[in-house]
């Protein structure tokens, strides 16, 4: 049955709010203890006394070993897990165990990791936009809002779309006279869905000092109308022009807290959070205020961003980032390059032209040498490159780069990773095993999306817009595919939401399109490149085995295996045996970080009580 209020998975769609909304939504090296054989770790009794702390029986548990193996019994010792097998092996430390726990025929599976996701407090915006469907609902929206808070200097919102306006702005984006008439005395700025854009009115553009004459970013554009004034909207890297927007940072750490706890309510025990495009920085200091009170609920990897106007000075700040947040629970491990923009300002870099629009391939900041230097730097530095990428033309720009470093850096053994992956050469899949490279994919966006898929990405790419999204074909080539969310692009980052979408390649929810939903998992309506569906073996391992590699955790978690950190989940199902269009309704009952419960449904209320 549905989770109750689960909110849809559109790419428009934004959840900001605390632990219990997200709930509601459905949402070192240590050595190893005796290795297994066959999954199951082998004792004497005199042994058990000393390491049974929990013992967990009566479950199905799969511990995403090598060999995939199914076990019956659990044991975790000081927050480490010291036994994975048989429950007549198992004896031993039941008999000696501090606390038996009977799973009640649950479903076990190692804590899930996000594998690109920001860092979301709902503390970062005045007003959102998600889920609303027309322009005039937009405005509407934003008037309300800046109405019923006439005290404020200036206002900040998020989750515009441009596809909902006509014309020009359809391309551009919305004017800024549309502000001006909803807020004509104070600043007043909002940021696109996608992270991609920026809408504002006279008085930001006057506030941030931007002028027709300033110059844009590389990579980025500042629209101009006919008559060379501003338009109203800027475009990928030059939102770095915002920078200095006023953001309220008040009580950060509570908000992701909040944040985190409504990750650990989807089974997340793990992430990797990346900065945005010139907006959503992944605030480092909250994290590590947590982490000092010891409230940190989730094992944070993060990056920072690395530009090509300044890339000197991001390397430096990277490697001051490295220095700043080296711990166990919060570490800097990547600098992420933007090489292109996205599919919906049509920015992304395609190596043919875009069909709506013969003479635009997209747009890149980066020439190829600066960026092979770029990431031989951040090789060089002990970290990985983390490139987004949605062209085919930039996924062929980024692997080139990871080429060079390869044959350039001595020792580099840096697991570098591409993200996104909207369109990919046929000739580039294999160069990924081929170069040891991540493939992180967004398996929420892996179908035709009504509304969106007809106005913007089929006319935008024609015949290629079947073939978008490839994810068997890096699995079949022998690379490290990932999943992600890249929340708050994805409106709820589910992960048995992505692994129905990776198995079907097909519409999962029907309620924010008003379209029939579907029952036949081969339904043609929204189904897309049917070809590119994984089997849920390899979407478990995408959250879990490989992105523990991907991040350099597989020696801490990402199986359940004698040795590692307890980090595991127990959830309603076996998703291993679930019909393909049930895999969404997986309910995460309970959710283990070191051994110590972070989530337990039983116990969490409902928002709106």
């Amino acid at each position: 049955m549905d989770q109750p209020g689960i909110t849809c998975i559109s790419r428009r769609s934004f959840i900001a709010g605390s632990a219990l909304a997200f709930a509601s939504l459905g949402f070192g090296l240590y050595g190893c203890a005796e290795p297994a054989d066959n999954g199951a770790a082998h004792v004497n009794r005199g042994k058990a006394a000393k390491r049974a702390d929990q013992y967990f029986e009566n479950g199905t548990i799969a511990t995403v070993n090598d060999q995939d193996d199914i076990v019956e019994a659990l044991v975790v010792k000081d927050g480490r897990i010291v036994f994975a097998g048989s429950a007549a092996d198992g004896q031993a430390y039941k008999d000696v165990a501090g606390s038996v726990v009977d799973l009640q025929g649950s479903f076990v599976l190692p804590g899930l990791i996000e594998g690109h996701i920001h860092s979301g407090s709902p503390d970062f915006f005045d007003f959102s936009l998600v889920g609303l469907s027309t322009a005039e609902e937009e405005l509407a929206a934003i008037k309300e809002y800046v109405d019923a808070h006439p005290k404020r200097d200036t206002y900040l919102g998020y989750g515009y779309m441009a596809s909902l306006y006509p014309g020009e702005e359809l391309e551009k984006g919305p004017k800024k006279e549309r502000l001006d008439q909803i807020s004509p005395d104070k600043p007043l700025l909002v940021y696109s869905f996608d992270g991609h854009g920026a809408w504002l009115n006279s008085k930001a553009f006057a506030y941030l000092g931007i002028t027709p004459d300033t110059p844009s970013t590389p990579g980025g554009a500042i629209y101009k109308d006919a008559d060379g004034g501003l338009w109203g909207t800027l475009a990928d890297s030059a939102m770095s022009l915002t920078s200095k927007y006023p953001v309220n940072q008040e009580n950060v750490a509570d908000g992701l807290a909040a944040f985190l706890q409504g990750l650990n309510a989807l089974g997340y025990t793990s992430l990797f959070t990346p900065p945005g495009n010139g907006f959503f920085p992944v605030p480092y200091e909250g994290y590590q205020a947590l982490a000092d009170r010891d409230e940190l609920t989730m094992r944070v990897r993060g990056a920072g961003i690395v530009t090509s106007w300044q890339t000197d000075e991001d390397l430096a700040k990277l490697e001051e980032l490295k220095k700043k947040y080296d711990g166990d629970a919060l570490k800097v491990i990547a600098g992420k390059i933007f090489v292109d923009g996205v599919m919906d300002n049509e920015s992304a870099l395609l190596s043919e032209p875009y069909t709506d629009d013969p003479s635009s391939y997209g747009e890149t900041g980066w020439e190829q040498d600066a960026l092979n230097q770029a990431v031989a730097a951040i090789n060089r530095t002990g970290m990985l490159a983390h490139i987004h990428a949605i062209g085919d033309e930039a996924v062929t720009m980024g692997l080139d780069a990871i080429e060079y470093a390869e044959q350039n850096v001595p020792d580099d053994d840096e697991r570098n990773a591409i993200t996104h992956l909207q369109l990919v050469k046929e000739g580039d899949v294999p160069r990924f095993a081929e170069l040891e490279v991540t493939a992180v994919a967004d398996p929420y966006w892996h179908f035709k999306e009504p509304q969106y898929w007809e106005s913007k990405e089929s006319p935008a790419l024609g015949e290629r817009a079947e073939k978008m999204y490839p994810m068997k074909s890096f699995a079949d080539a022998g690379a490290t595919l990932v999943s992600a969310s890249d929340f708050p692009v994805t409106s709820n980052p589910n992960p048995f939401y992505a692994m129905q979408f990776g198995v079907t390649r097909n519409l999962v929810d029907d309620e924010p399109y008003g379209v029939p939903n579907i029952t036949d998992m081969d339904d043609p309506a929204y189904l897309l490149w049917p070809e590119e569906r994984v089997d849920i073996k390899r979407m478990i391992r995408s959250f879990t085995a490989d992105a523990a590699w991907a991040l350099g955790l597989e020696g801490e978690t990402g199986t359940l295996e004698p040795g590692k950190s307890a980090d595991f989940i127990v959830v309603d199902q076996n998703v291993l045996d679930a019909d393909p269009l049930a895999i969404k309704d997986t309910k995460v009952l309970a959710t283990y970080l070191r051994g110590e419960k972070i989530f337990d449904a039983a116990q969490a209320t409902d928002p709106k009580e």
